[in-house]
Order: structure tokens, then sequence, then C-alpha cells
């Protein structure tokens, strides 16, 4: 910013006569010096310290009309999270007959902001004039001025609230705000002579203020890339988190949750007011984490079915990119609107992406409404390899060439089909993960069942992992073990050839729930559970292989439709309900807040 300043001065000859120089004065300018620092303690019981330090610039001894120096300061409170209000003042005396004009800033970081003046003269009127032009550097990093005002002559000394009311909170490490003073002698364009020998000291400071905070004042900080915090006038709508550690209300009240949900808790009294600190929630898991209580204790053997109301609550458990954050029992948020239909949240997956099995064109959580059709998992039976998602070779003597991802499953050809005329083809593939798979887990178990072997090709009886990890003997287990980990990630987890892991066989990025996400759900191997989200009381397959018995047939997971049996295996050539399984990416965003009347929806 640069102004150049003229006065115009009407001069009679005597003065011209005996040479005097108008419009010039001293005067002596000082405000604190550099490097002030003035520390005040609070009157609040916890006793947080203010502090502020000078990098002030108020020196210059002679000075035109037209002169501007810049003045920062930095307030730091220190203290365990009290709300400091105070105002910045100016003390001092102005001996001069023009008013001073002040600008003042306010920066959430420090900016180098410096003035730079040139004095000049020219001849008018048959006088001679002085003025100074001014440029001062960097002025536009400091946004908008937060007030201005004028500094009135007076002969002795007073004191000008530059702002008043400003608060902060204190941390212990301690959190600072920076404020500029833009102080100019204005050029009124005409004879300032009668400043002439006047004089202008003092200093900026700040002084402790005792109001109580108003109701309505909140102030608002988004993170940087930095790390930094800047201040803004409009508080973020989607995809921010409040930083619980930096963010702090007066009156004991606790601010919590994420945009556009912002909780004040424990609001009793009038008067509080709060300075909440946004950060950006990376992933959509994280949006629809942050406001969840995270519970362990599915992570290991789970001993029956599940079926509380776990709203608000989801569960930590190890999958092959990370922790995953799966919902169980009975919850009423997660619920979400996409491609036209809605969608049940299985878990939220270790990379961040959010992966969901169908729920139809409405929120009701039974009948067919819930899948896309009914189909067999494979229309043949006779060979270990129709357990696959896609499969090698029938009647072979290897378990590699029994198990090679050659052909499709008939399963995995509707799936195909539905996902290119309903994702693909209405434009909403750019939404969908490329990187998270689907487990077709086709590792074999010894001891699952008497006789039952581990050679899983031919027709060969053999015990697959997921039911090793939910039968021993021919029983059910009490406690069972399921996982989310993939036994044979290079083979048995299909993914597209875009992600970083598994077998890149896939058409599409979609699949079908396993059996070890029904258990985690709520549901238990052998026993039936109508209490569960997963519950639709129909019949619908899983992708989870179960055995090829001795009698020639193999068997996949599906979800049982009585409320007395649940999850249980069926022969692959039986006709059950299909639901679709997508995985979400992790950078898309959401609004809503994942309940039937008001899902997760996707913009």
């Amino acid at each position: 910013m640069e102004k150049n300043k003229k006065m115009i001065i009407v001069v009679v000859s005597l003065l011209l006569v005996v040479g005097v120089s108008l419009a010039y004065f001293t005067a002596s300018v000082l405000l604190g010096g550099n490097g002030t620092s003035i520390t005040g303690t609070t009157t609040a019981p916890q006793g947080s310290e203010l502090t502020v330090e000078g990098t002030l610039e108020f020196n210059d001894l002679d000075i035109y009309p037209g002169h501007e120096s810049v003045s920062s300061i930095r307030v730091t409170a220190t203290g365990n999270n009290e709300l400091i209000p105070y105002n910045i003042i100016f003390k001092g005396i102005n001996t001069l007959n023009t008013s001073l004009n002040y600008t003042v800033y306010k920066t959430s970081s420090s900016i180098n902001v410096s003035s730079s003046c040139s004095k000049k003269s020219e001849i008018m009127g048959g006088g001679k004039i002085y003025y100074e032009e001014c440029t001062i550097s960097n002025i536009e990093e400091l946004g908008e001025p937060i007030t201005e005002g004028t500094i009135n002559t007076a002969e002795t000394e007073t004191k000008v609230e530059l702002i008043g009311d400003e608060f902060i909170t204190s941390t212990n490490d301690g959190i600072s705000v920076y404020y500029y003073v833009i102080l100019e002698y204005p050029n009124l364009e005409e004879s300032q002579n009668i400043d002439m020998g006047g004089t202008f000291t003092g200093e900026v400071t700040i002084e402790i203020s005792d109001i109580e905070p108003d109701i309505n004042i909140i102030a608002a900080y988004i993170e940087q890339e930095d790390g930094s915090y800047e201040q803004v006038s409009d508080i973020p709508q989607s995809g921010y988190t409040l930083n619980t550690e930096k963010s702090t209300c007066s009156n004991g009240a606790t601010p919590t949750g994420v945009t556009p949900n912002i909780t004040i808790n424990n609001l009793s009294k009038s008067g509080t007011s709060c300075y909440l600190y946004f950060k950006e929630l990376s992933t959509v898991g994280e949006q629809i984490l942050a406001n969840k209580t995270i519970d362990s204790s599915r992570s290991g053997a789970i001993t029956g079915i599940f079926t509380e109301n776990t709203t608000g609550t989801v569960f930590s458990v190890t999958d092959d990119w990370g922790t995953s954050y799966v919902f169980a029992g009975a919850p009423t948020d997660n619920w979400v609107r996409f491609a036209g239909y809605y969608w049940r949240i299985i878990r939220i997956n270790g990379d961040g992406s959010i992966r969901m099995i169908y729920a139809g064109t409405s929120t009701s959580t039974s009948g067919t409404d819930d899948q896309i059709s009914t189909s067999a998992y494979n229309s043949s039976r006779s060979d270990n390899a129709y357990v696959g998602y896609m499969y090698g070779s029938t009647g072979a003597s290897s378990y590699s060439a029994t198990h090679a991802n050659t052909n499709n499953s008939t399963i995995k050809g509707i799936l195909d089909s539905w996902y290119k005329t309903n994702i693909v083809d209405k434009g909403h593939s750019d939404k969908v993960s490329t990187e998270a798979g689907f487990c077709n887990d086709r590792k074999t178990q010894s001891g699952v069942i008497s006789g039952y072997g581990t050679t899983g090709y031919g027709k060969n009886a053999t015990a697959y992992a997921p039911l090793g990890r939910l039968m021993s003997n021919g029983r059910y287990k009490s406690s069972q073990a399921p996982s989310l980990k993939c036994s044979q990630i290079a083979n048995d987890m299909f993914t597209v050839s875009g992600s970083s892991k598994g077998n890149h066989k896939l058409t599409y990025p979609i699949g079908l729930i396993t059996s070890d996400e029904v258990v985690l759900a709520g549901g238990f191997g052998g026993s039936g559970n109508s209490s569960y989200y997963l519950y639709t009381g129909q019949n619908y397959w899983t992708m989870s292989p179960s055995y090829f018995d001795s009698a020639g047939d193999a068997y996949v997971f599906f979800v049982y439709s009585s409320d007395s049996f649940g999850l249980n295996s069926n022969r692959v050539d039986s006709t059950d309900g299909v639901r679709p399984v997508i995985n979400l990416k992790a950078d898309v965003t959401i609004t809503g807040e994942g309940t039937s009347s008001n899902p997760y929806t996707i913009s």
C-alpha cells in the first residue's frame, strides 16, 4: 500500500522572508521501544499469565505530515485452558493540534510488515511545503483491519482503548495472537504550522478486563497446511472436526463435534464464550469416526450373537490395511445414500474407505428390497473349484489349478452387470474405491470336520478356513474368532488392477460380505439373530467358502432367513439373495448424520 501525501499551505510573505520551514514538527514517539515485554497475571483462579512482547517502530523523532509507522505486538496466554478477556490500549500524550489515525490488524501468526518513508518538499503558492510519502510492505497479508480510529490531542496523559473485549484461551505451552498497529500523522491538505514543536509520547499495551464474556462471542480458527491456525469469520460447514485439545469455552462448558454439528456441552450459564479450533478431516472415515466411541471388545473371541443398540459406537479390528472400525449390533447411525440407493456401513476400512452393503430403495430393514436379485452362487457344485468367486480348472489334480482365478462365478457375473448399469453408466464410479478388496478366503484347514482334509481340489472332502474359525470337530464353537485379514492375499483378495494389494482379477470393484464380517456385526455361526442390522428375514450369500463335502457338493456361507439359525452354509447351486458390497473412496465428501431419516449422503 502506498500513499502520496501533500499539504497545501497559503504562505504570507513575512514568513518567506525569514526563511521559516512550514508544517514541520519534532515528535518524541515513545511506544515501549523494541523488544518491550509487559507481563500481567489474570485474576481467574487458574492464575494464567498474559504476556505482551512488542516489536515497536514508533521511534522517528522528526516527522512530517503523511508519516506512517507500524508496530506489532504479540499477546501470549499461558495456563490451563482459561478464557482471558483483555483490552489493547494506548496510554500517552498527544500535544499536536492534529489527531493521529490508527488502524489495527490481527493475525494468528507473525508477518513481516514494515514502513518506509521518504521526506519530500516542494514549492507551492510562493512557499515551501514539507510532507512524507510512505510505503507499507506486506500489508495485504494482514487481511481486513479489525478496528480503526483516532488519538485526539491532549495536554495530559490519556488512555485510548484501541480494541476492547478481546479474548484468548491459555494453554500449557502458550498460545499467541498478533496485533499490528499502523499509526498515521495525517496530511490534512491545509496548514499544519500549529503542530510545530508538538510531541506525541506513549505506549501500546494490554490491560486485563474483568467483563463476563457474552454468550454470542465465538472465535473460530482453521488449521493451515503448516500446522498454524488462522482466524475465520465463517465456521466451516463440512469436512472439519474440533481440535478438542485446543478448543475451549468459559464457565466449564466443553465443545465437541464435527461440522456442521458442533455441540457445546455443560452449557449451564449465560455469558459463556468459546474459542473453536477446527482441523480438516482427511478421509471420510475420519469424518464418521469423529463423533464415535471406539470399542475394542470384538477384536478377539466372540461368544454369541450381538443385539445391543450401539448407536455412537464402533469396534476396532485389524484388517489388511490397518485398523478397521466395525458397526455391530443394532446401530441406527450407519445409513448411507449413494447412487440412488440406501446402504448400510459394514466398517470403515484400514485405509479410510467405507465398506457398505446394499439396502435397497427404502429404509425398510426386512424383505427382498434389500437385495438386487436372487441367484445361485455357482450353477455347478461338483468340484472344490466352485467355492470360488472366481475359479480355475474343474477336475484338476492340484490346489493351484483348481483355485486359479480364470472363470467368473455365476454371482460375480450378476454383480458386475449390476455395477456397470447402476454405478458406471450413471456416473458414480469415481466415488468407489479401487484400492479396497473382497476376501474369498480359500485357505484349507484341518480338524474342522472329521474326515475332511486340506487338499482343496477335485472331489476331495475339504474344509476351508472361514469354517475353521467358527467350527471344530463338526460343531460350531461357543467362542468364535472372525478375522478381517485375508489368509492368502495374493490369490484370494479380489481387487481391481489399480489396487496395491490382492490378485487384481476384478473387472469392477464390487463383491459380497464375508462370514467374518457377519459374525463381527452380530451374527454367530449356527445361531439366529433377528435383532442386528444385517438381518432382513431373507437368505442371502456371503463370499466365504465353507466346505466341499464327501457327497461331492461345494458349500459357501450365507445369512439365513431364520431367526433361530442365522449364519450357515448352503450348497452353491441353491438360490439365495444377492446384496452387493462396495467401498467408497476415502476422500469423498459426506453430509448427514447416518440415520435412516438423515443418512450420510455423498456429495
